[in-house]
């Protein structure tokens, strides 16, 4: 509230009359001003674009735009920060009308350029399938007939460009500004009041700006990006309507894009890496067993006992007693990798088959593509589908994520309550489990299959366990021992609950971390033991043999292929992995991930390491776990090496390609 300064009374009183004169309030008008232009155009892109949002109802649509109000929000904060500062500050040459001129001036024309590009969105849309970001400057950057690409778009979608000039119009003739004259000194309370109070105001002011651009207060929620948005959708596709324009432009101004290599024409590229897989179906019936998925917060191979009987002289134990216990009744894997090193990079890759290049693809420019994710494909089959992770609903993503690949139902904090919290981070893993093992029963009542992803937590900084066992998991060289330890307990506790149920036969359970952990072994500390990771089958009906692979290299983004063909999927799909227990021909023995653009390509017992566009090193990995020995220069006596190279390269340039293109599907 405004106020003035009463001589006689010695104290602070309302006045409507200046209120509604004063900078702030003006800047609060105007700014609800243009979320109302931003909303009708939100609208009009659905209508615009409304052939390829068949499915979308009168509830999505206002579940989208209630979304969408953040993403305006911070738009809107972004653009306006400075007239935001200008209306705030604590000075009296704000109530001048030369002062409010500029700050009118400098409004508008930020404001007419954020309805300019998402006028222009709702245009392009039809060619890029999302939100424009900023790497369209640098893709289109070599055009030289821009000009007549944009003359053409306002006569073929004239109706668009109308309605932009429209709303600018309104924007101008209903832009809030009472103030006609200079107001008198004599009415501003003395400096020692007005100073104060107005300096309190301006920092409010900031922090409510400054929330607005994240798109809320909570310091343990990630700052709004694009895969944000997919929190109010059912499909990827569907974030275009949520988003806006100058959002995206503004929050991937700093990022690069992809510079596609062209090793080979594109009429090559199919022949010599295809991630449209499945194209000659096996035939026969698709087998409708349960899948249910543990994702394992930094689990490194280097915790386990199972994968490490040779260290230390054969006296390693590691810190995993139940699941190595679990791994000699599995499907296992010698070597398995994770395709990143966050946990965001996890779940494109063992869901939807995209490893991470670079940056995580959550973060990038590119995350509102439209991908074909497992939990959709099995959907469409008659499957239940839930993701569970007992962390904060919005924690980095997942919620939106999850959305986007096709699951159904979503199982975080919010769903279980603050009871067993970490006081940090997430629900203690033990509690959340057997929280999971109920619903995984109840969802066993169902007459279907069902597909469930559990996401643990507890392994995660500030690496506690509950007090009642404090005194139980003490052995460990540092805090991270502790907590992998009672993981491991506590995933254990969901198989007492559940082994003696009748869907626990016909269940297919699949085991991955999402990347490496802390690291106190120099052995692990290199570029391939950083991405070491246990990934195993445990199928208890006996579907798999027990096995540990010492052959066959496993990947994350073999997740998805492998459980599709164990399940006998019978439609074509697309991934940048393999199923790993395909016995045709065609099958290559291969693993890719990347780090920090060095990117590393595995074939049966060789590695080479691929820097700047060319051959950086090269080494037998299963002789040389260190990575101490670059064989770079005896190059020549590794036949495969041509081979590993062209695939990597094409790998590259598919990946490059298609993220710039949108074709992240069979379609």
């Amino acid at each position: 509230m405004i106020t003035i300064f009463d001589h006689n009374k010695m104290k602070l009183i309302p006045n409507k009359k200046q209120l509604i004169k004063e900078p702030g309030f003006i800047m609060a008008v105007n700014f609800v001003l243009m979320m109302a232009i931003y909303m009708l155009m939100r609208w009009l892109f659905y209508y615009m674009n409304m052939r390829h949002f068949a499915n979308v109802t009168f509830n999505d649509m206002m579940l989208m735009s209630w979304g969408g109000l953040r993403f305006d929000l911070s738009a809107l904060c972004y653009l306006n920060s400075l007239c935001v500062l200008l209306q705030f500050l604590p000075i009296k040459s704000r109530n001048t009308v030369r002062y409010q001129r500029v700050v009118k001036i400098l409004f508008l024309v930020v404001n007419m350029l954020g309805v300019a590009v998402n006028a222009a969105d709702i245009v392009y849309f039809e060619f890029g399938g999302r939100r424009t970001t900023w790497l369209i400057f640098s893709e289109f950057g070599g055009e030289s007939n821009l000009g007549k690409i944009f003359l053409n778009s306002i006569t073929g979608y004239w109706k668009v460009w109308i309605s932009g000039i429209v709303l600018i119009l309104a924007m101008i003739f209903l832009y809030y500004n009472p103030i006609k004259k200079d107001r008198a000194k004599n009415d501003y309370p003395k400096a020692k009041v007005y100073y104060p109070i107005h300096t309190m105001v301006f920092i409010i002011a900031l922090l409510l700006t400054l929330g607005g651009l994240r798109g809320g207060f909570s310091f343990k929620m990630h700052p709004l990006r694009q895969d944000s948005a997919d929190i109010y959708c059912k499909k990827p596709i569907e974030a275009a309507i949520v988003l806006n324009t100058p959002f995206t432009l503004i929050t991937t101004a700093h990022k690069k894009g992809y510079k596609d290599p062209q090793f080979f024409k594109p009429e090559q590229l199919d022949a010599i890496f295809d991630p449209v897989k499945n194209k000659t179906p096996r035939g026969g019936e698709m087998r409708k067993l349960n899948v249910v998925v543990f994702l394992m917060e930094s689990f490194s191979m280097e915790y386990t006992g199972f994968f490490n009987k040779d260290k230390d002289g054969g006296k390693y134990e590691g810190y995993t007693p139940f699941l190595d216990s679990l791994m000699r009744e599995s499907y296992c894997f010698e070597f398995s990798f994770a395709n990143g090193s966050r946990s965001v990079d996890c779940m494109p890759a063992s869901f939807a088959g995209i490893p991470r290049y670079i940056d995580p693809y959550c973060y990038y420019a590119y995350s509102n593509n439209t991908l074909q994710g497992l939990p959709e494909m099995l959907k469409n089959e008659g499957y239940a589908t839930a993701f569970f992770h007992g962390a904060p609903n919005n924690t980095l993503g997942f919620k939106g994520f999850s959305n986007s690949i096709g699951f159904e139902q979503y199982y975080g904090m919010d769903e279980y309550g603050n009871k067993d919290f970490d006081g940090t981070w997430a629900i203690f893993d033990e509690p959340y489990l057997q929280y999971f093992a109920s619903k995984t029963n109840e969802y066993a009542k169902q007459s279907k299959p069902f597909f469930l992803t559990v996401f643990t937590a507890s392994s995660h900084e500030p690496f506690r366990v509950p007090d009642e066992y404090k005194d139980k998991f003490t052995r460990g060289e540092i805090p991270m021992h502790r907590v992998i330890s009672y993981s491991d307990y506590s995933i254990k506790r969901y198989f007492d609950k559940v082994k003696d149920e009748p869907w626990f036969k016909n269940t297919i359970f699949v085991f991955t971390a999402d990347h490496c952990g802390v690291s106190c072994r120099d052995d692990y500390n290199n570029d391939m033991g950083r991405f070491l990771i246990p990934i195993f089958f445990y199928t208890p009906g006996g579907q798999l043999p027990v096995r540990c692979d010492s052959t066959r290299l496993m990947q994350q983004t073999d997740i998805m292929p492998t459980v599709l063909g164990l399940l006998n999927y019978q439609k074509p799909y697309f991934t940048f992995g393999k199923d790993v227990f395909d016995n045709s021909d065609s099958f290559v023995n291969f693993v890719f991930n990347d780090r920090n653009g060095t990117s590393m390509y595995y074939l049966d017992d060789l590695m080479i390491e691929y820097r700047n566009n060319k051959l950086a090193g090269v080494y037998e990995f299963k002789k040389d776990f260190s990575l101490k020995h670059n064989l770079l220069k005896s190059k020549d006596k590794y036949r495969q090496l041509p081979f590993m190279q062209r695939q990597l390269e094409a790998i590259l340039q598919q990946y490059i390609t298609r993220m710039k293109d949108n074709r992240l599907t069979v379609d």
